[in-house]
C-alpha cells in the first residue's frame, strides 16, 4: 500500500523533539510527582508541550504549502521566471498562518491576546494605507501569475506600447519593445489597462483595399473581385473570406478583400501580403486595369506591430 506524497512530507517534517515533548506532556497523567513539585512540573511540561506543538505545526504548514506550491507550478506548467509571485504568495500564507498559530499558542498558555489582536489590526490598517501602491503592485503580480493574462515570451500591447514580456516581478513587469528598449510597467497600473496579447494569436486578419481609376470600364471592374479571390486563395495557409466593390468615389473605385493567415508568425504574414500585392499588380497590368493615382490611408489590420491596412494604388 503506497503512502500519499503529502503524508510522506508531513512524516519527514515531524521532529523527534516534538515526539519527546509530547510524551513528556502526558507524563503527569501517568506518573505521580511529589506534591511539593507537582504543580511546577505540570506547568512546565504544559508550556513545553504548547511550544513544541506550535513549532511542529509551523513545520507541517511549511511542508503543506511547499507541496502545494510545487504541485501548482507543475500542474500549470509555470515557467521559471513566473514563479517569483507564486513563492511570494506562499511566503505571505506562511507568515499569516504562523501568526494565527502564535495567537493560539499564547491563548493556550493562558495569556490574554485581545490587546495583541487589536494592536495588530490597527497596525495592519496603518501599514496598508502607507503601502497601498506597493500592495497594489504586489497583488497585481499575484493576479498576473494566477489568472495568466500573459506569460513570459508573449508579445503584448498596452496603449501604444508593445513588446515581449521578459520578466514578471513582485512590483513590476518588464517588456522588451520592438525598438529594443526596456519598458517597465507597474503591475497595478498594468492590470488597469487594456492588454492586447498577441502571444495567443492563432490567425491574423488582413483587410486589403484596392483602388482603381473611376473611369475603368464596367466589364473590367467585374473581373477584379475574381482576380483578387484567385490570387489570395493561391497563397498557402490563407483562408479567403470575401472580395467586394466597396465604394465609388469621384476619382476612384475601391474594392475591399478580407482574408486570414492561419498562422501567428508575423514574418509569414508580411511575406504572404507581399506575394499577394505583387501578384495583384501583375494581374491588373495584364487586364489593362489602371491603379488609382490617389493613395489614402485605409482601415485596420490585426498585427503585433500596428500597421495600416495595405492599399494598392499608383503613386503620382
Amino acid at each position: 500500500m503506497s503512502i500519499s506524497p503529502i503524508i510522506k512530507q508531513l512524516l519527514r517534517r515531524t521532529g523527534i523533539l516534538f515526539l519527546i515533548f509530547l510524551a513528556a506532556s502526558i507524563t503527569p497523567t501517568l506518573v505521580t510527582f511529589p506534591p511539593k513539585y507537582a504543580p511546577a512540573i505540570t506547568t512546565a511540561l504544559s508550556y513545553i508541550a504548547v511550544i513544541a506543538f506550535f513549532l511542529q505545526a509551523v513545520l507541517w504548514v511549511n511542508a503543506l504549502i511547499a507541496h502545494w506550491t510545487t504541485q501548482y507550478i507543475e500542474r500549470h506548467e509555470i515557467q521559471r521566471g513566473d514563479t517569483t509571485a507564486i513563492h511570494a504568495v506562499a511566503a505571505v500564507i506562511r507568515i499569516a498562518i504562523a501568526a494565527i498559530l502564535l495567537l493560539f499558542a499564547f491563548e493556550a498558555l493562558g495569556k490574554n491576546v485581545t490587546g495583541l489582536i487589536t494592536g495588530l489590526g490597527i497596525g495592519g490598517v496603518a501599514i496598508a494605507f502607507s503601502l497601498q501602491n506597493v500592495l497594489a503592485d504586489l497583488f497585481g503580480a499575484f493576479s498576473i501569475v494566477l489568472d495568466k493574462p500573459f506569460v513570459l515570451g508573449d508579445t503584448i500591447q498596452v496603449d501604444d506600447l508593445s513588446g515581449t514580456v521578459e520578466r514578471i516581478g513582485l512590483k513590476s513587469t518588464r517588456v522588451r519593445s520592438v525598438d529594443g528598449e526596456e519598458i517597465v510597467f507597474g503591475n497595478g497600473d498594468l492590470l488597469k489597462s487594456r492588454i492586447r496579447n498577441f502571444g495567443r494569436l492563432q490567425e491574423r486578419r488582413a483587410v486589403l483595399t484596392t483602388r482603381v481609376n473611376a473611369d475603368t470600364p464596367p466589364d473590367a471592374l467585374a473581373q477584379i473581385p475574381t482576380i483578387l479571390e484567385e490570387i489570395i486563395q493561391a497563397q498557402p495557409n490563407v483562408r479567403f473570406v470575401r472580395s467586394n466593390l466597396k465604394t465609388i468615389g469621384d476619382t476612384t473605385i475601391d474594392f475591399e478583400s478580407v482574408y486570414f493567415l492561419q498562422s501567428p508568425v508575423y514574418k509569414l504574414f508580411m511575406d504572404t501580403q507581399q506575394a499577394i500585392l505583387l501578384a495583384l499588380i501583375a494581374r491588373l497590368a495584364q487586364a489593362n486595369i489602371q491603379l488609382s493615382a490617389q493613395l489614402e490611408t485605409a482601415a485596420k489590420q490585426s498585427v503585433a506591430n500596428p500597421q495600416k491596412t495595405p492599399t494598392v494604388g499608383r503613386s503620382s
